[in-house]
C-alpha cells in the first residue's frame, strides 16, 4: 500500500524539463537576431567603405567692408633743412609761394632758395631766422596766422635807395618783386648758384645789358650773386673774421676791420636790395678787371641802369675797396646823371637831397 506521504513531497520531473526547453527558446530567439544584426552591417559595409578622414585647403576671401588694413606710418622728420628732399620740401615751397615768400622751382629740393623763403618768412613772423623749418615753423607756415609777405619796394621814390654802414636796412627788410634769375633768363648767365634772385626790373635790364655784349662779342657771363638775407650776410662776416684771424694771426677787433674793408655788415650789404648783383668773366686764370667783359661794362652799364657800385677811387667815401664785379642797378634817369657827374651813389644821394 502506497505510503501517502512521501507522494505528496515529490515534484514532477516533467515540470523541469519545460522550463529548460523554454529558456533554451529565448536563447536561440536572441542569438539569431545577433546574427541577423551582424549580416546586415557587413553587407551595409561592403556597398558603403567607412569615408577617409581628408584636409582639405580651404581659401578665405576677407570681406573689404568688414576688413580694414592700416600701414604702419613712414618716418616723418620733425624738421626740414637744406639739404631735405620730397614731399614735405615740395608742400612747403608751395605754401611760400602762395605767401609770396618764394620764387622759385617747384622741386621739392630744400636749397639756398628755399632757406632763403624759410629765413623771410621767420623773420617777418617773429621767429629766429635760422633758415630751418621746424615743429614752430611749419605749424605757423600752415595756419591761419601766416600772412603774406611785407615786402619794400626798393626803387620807390625819387632818390636812389642807399645801403652802407650809416644807412643800415632793417632786420625784416625783403624786397618786393624778388625772382629767380634762371627762371627769366634761362641760360643767358653761367651760374654759380642757380637760386640766385633779383628784384624784377633790375633782373630784366641786367638781361637787356648782357645780350648786349654779347652782340658786340664780349661773354660768357657768369653771375655769382644776386639778393642776398641778412643772415647770408653774417655767416660770410663771421667766415672772413675767421679766417683772417687763423691765417694772419690778428685779434678779433684787428680782424673785424680788416673784413669791413672787403664785406658790408648784416644789414648794411647792397644785396639785401636785389639791386646789386656780382659778375664774372668765368676766367679763374683772369682778374675780372683784366677781362673784356669789365672793359665793356666801364663803358656801357650806364646805358641800362647800372652803375660801378664800389671803384677804388672812391674808397674813402664808400668804404669799400674796389669791386669791379660789382654792379647795382638805379635806372637809366639816375645812372647816366651819376657818369655825367662822376659821383658814387653816397656823393649822388647828397646831391639829389640838396637839389630840393
Amino acid at each position: 500500500m502506497p505510503n501517502g506521504r512521501n507522494g505528496g513531497a515529490r515534484r514532477s520531473p516533467y515540470l523541469f524539463i519545460m522550463l529548460a526547453a523554454v529558456l533554451l527558446l529565448v536563447l536561440i530567439f536572441f542569438a539569431m537576431r545577433a546574427m541577423n544584426a551582424w549580416d546586415a552591417y557587413e553587407a551595409a559595409a561592403a556597398v558603403t567603405p567607412v569615408p577617409t578622414p581628408t584636409v582639405r585647403n580651404i581659401a578665405v576671401t576677407p570681406d573689404p567692408n568688414l576688413v580694414t588694413y592700416t600701414p604702419a606710418p613712414s618716418p616723418t622728420p620733425s624738421y626740414l633743412s637744406n639739404g631735405s628732399k620730397g614731399e614735405m620740401v615740395t608742400r612747403m615751397q608751395e605754401r611760400l609761394q602762395e605767401l609770396g615768400y618764394y620764387t622759385g622751382v617747384i622741386d621739392g629740393q630744400f636749397g639756398s632758395g628755399t632757406k632763403a623763403a624759410v629765413q623771410n618768412f621767420q623773420r617777418q613772423h617773429g621767429l629766429e631766422a635760422d633758415g630751418v623749418a621746424g615743429v614752430q615753423t611749419l605749424g605757423l607756415l600752415y595756419s591761419d596766422e601766416a600772412h603774406e609777405m611785407e615786402a619794400n619796394d626798393t626803387l620807390e621814390g625819387d632818390i636812389p635807395l642807399l645801403v652802407n654802414a650809416s644807412h643800415p636796412l632793417p632786420e625784416d627788410f625783403v624786397p618786393a618783386d624778388l625772382v629767380t634769375i634762371r627762371s627769366v633768363a634761362g641760360e643767358v648767365f653761367i651760374y654759380a648758384d642757380t637760386s640766385v634772385q633779383g628784384v624784377r626790373e633790375a633782373v630784366e635790364h641786367l638781361i637787356e645789358m648782357v645780350n648786349a655784349a654779347k652782340a658786340d662779342g664780349v661773354g660768357p657771363w657768369k653771375i655769382r650773386e644776386g639778393y642776398r638775407t641778412l643772415q647770408a650776410q653774417q655767416s660770410i662776416f663771421d667766415s672772413r673774421v675767421e679766417a683772417f684771424i687763423s691765417d694772419n694771426g690778428m685779434t678779433r677787433a684787428q680782424a673785424i676791420s680788416a673784413t669791413r674793408q672787403t664785406v658790408a655788415d648784416p644789414g648794411c650789404s647792397e644785396h639785401h636790395t636785389g639791386l646789386a648783383f656780382d659778375l664774372n668773366a668765368d676766367d679763374p686764370n683772369t682778374a675780372f678787371v683784366d677781362t673784356a667783359q669789365y672793359a665793356w661794362l666801364m663803358l656801357h652799364c650806364w646805358d641800362y641802369g647800372f652803375i660801378m657800385r664800389y671803384t677804388d677811387d672812391k674808397t674813402d667815401i664808400t668804404g669799400i675797396l674796389g669791386e669791379e664785379w660789382h654792379v647795382r642797378y638805379v635806372g637809366v634817369e639816375h645812372s647816366l646823371k651819376m657818369k655825367e657827374l662822376n659821383y658814387c651813389l653816397e656823393e649822388y644821394v647828397d646831391y639829389l637831397i640838396n637839389e630840393q
